[in-house]
C-alpha cells in the first residue's frame, strides 16, 4: 500500500471538453429513456401557460408508473417509454398540442430499435 499520497502529483484535476463525457455505466436505453422523459417534462414545463391542456397532460405523466421487476436494462426502458406513449395517447383526442407530442415522442422512441434513428429534432416536442 502506498502511504506517500500527494494530492497535486497524483491526482489529475484537469479536464477536457473535448473528450466524451463518461457515461456511468447508464446504457443507451437508460439514457434514452431519460432523455425521453426530460424533454416531455421540459415541453410541458414551457408550454402549460399558453396550452392549458397541457396541464391535464402534466398530471396524467405525473400519474405514470412502471411495474416490470427483474427486467434487464434492454427490456425495461423501451418498454417503459412504448407503455408511457400508450398512457398518454388516449389525451391526443383532447388537443392537437398533445397529438403533436405524441407523434414527436414516438420518432424517439423509434431509436431503441434502431439506435441510428434520426429522433426528434429540437429541444422541445412541441413546436412554439
Amino acid at each position: 500500500m502506498r502511504d506517500d499520497f500527494d494530492y497535486d502529483d497524483d491526482l489529475d484535476y484537469s479536464f477536457d471538453d473535448e473528450e466524451e463525457e463518461e457515461d456511468f455505466g447508464m446504457t443507451f436505453e437508460e439514457d434514452l429513456y431519460l432523455m425521453i422523459r426530460e424533454k416531455l417534462r421540459d415541453t410541458i414545463q414551457e408550454f402549460k401557460s399558453e396550452h392549458p391542456g397541457l396541464k391535464k397532460l402534466e398530471t396524467h405523466v405525473g400519474s405514470f408508473k412502471v411495474n416490470a421487476k427483474n427486467t434487464d436494462d434492454s427490456k425495461f426502458y423501451p418498454l417503459a417509454a412504448k407503455l408511457l406513449l400508450e398512457h398518454i395517447k388516449p389525451l391526443t383526442q383532447d388537443s392537437e398540442e398533445i397529438l403533436e407530442i405524441y407523434e414527436n415522442m414516438q420518432t424517439d422512441i423509434a431509436r431503441f430499435k434502431n439506435q441510428r434513428a434520426h429522433g426528434h429534432e429540437g429541444e422541445f416536442y412541441l413546436t412554439a
